[in-house]
């Protein structure tokens, strides 16, 4: 029986990804007797914070039902999916990290959180649980960054004011290019550690292994030692 993956409906912290993938037709390879493989497009679900589940489901498998409509994947990300067809950049939906820039964060947590498949302050401010525990020792500043920023956005501004201000902010950053490939869990890892400061290292390796290192040592070793435990 096939298992019918459970998908969320806050779409703020999902992020789907069109691609082409070679898949194989099991009929067609055991009537010939070798492997024939087909071209379908797909798309793979990412669901920001989460490190091991990334569905996979064709463009035209059925999402849901309204009256006697059947929505597509396709259908659900439209914006997205037309992007794809265009040949152009898939981007994430949502204000773009960069703008947690004045807020303190570092090119090495902005790093951290794409890695973990976190593409906006809005999915970075929806994290809770295991998903927000998965952004390592970065996870609860990363947080209150997001918070604050959310604050900061709606006070004292009404409703059209917020979107002006939204509109051109946005326009201002860079767009937030979506990476195809799935991380590694090498580069997931890699990713956690380049997010933490110096001290904040050292306290990790210490928490590890009972010893504070060398105050000597530079960044790259204590980054290489805390990859070791």
């Amino acid at each position: 029986m096939v298992q019918v993956a459970e998908i969320d409906v806050r779409d703020i912290t999902v992020t789907p990804i069109f691609r082409v993938m070679d898949i194989e037709n099991i009929p067609k390879s055991e009537e010939a007797g070798h492997l024939i493989k087909e071209s379908h497009e797909v798309v793979q679900v990412r669901f920001a914070g989460s490190n091991n589940y990334s569905p996979i489901f064709p463009v035209n498998a059925f999402w849901k039902r309204e009256g006697n409509q059947v929505i597509t994947y396709a259908e659900r990300w439209g914006d997205q999916y037309r992007q794809f067809k265009e040949g152009n950049p898939q981007e994430a939906r949502g204000t773009p990290l960069e703008a947690l820039t004045a807020f303190g964060i570092t090119p090495e947590q902005l790093s951290l959180c794409r890695t973990m498949k976190v593409y906006s302050v809005e999915a970075l401010y929806a994290l809770e649980g295991p998903n927000l525990k998965n952004l390592g020792m970065a996870s609860n500043k990363l947080k209150e960054m997001a918070t604050t920023y959310m604050a900061d956005r709606i006070k004292g501004q009404s409703a059209l004011d917020e979107i002006a201000a939204l509109k051109a902010q946005i326009a201002a950053l860079t767009a937030g290019v979506i990476p195809v490939n799935d991380p590694t869990p090498e580069e997931m890892a890699e990713a956690q550690f380049e997010a933490l400061s110096d001290e904040e290292l050292r306290n990790f390796i210490l928490d590890k292994t009972g010893t504070k290192p060398d105050g000597r040592l530079k960044r790259d070793n204590l980054i290489n030692l805390a990859k070791g435990l």
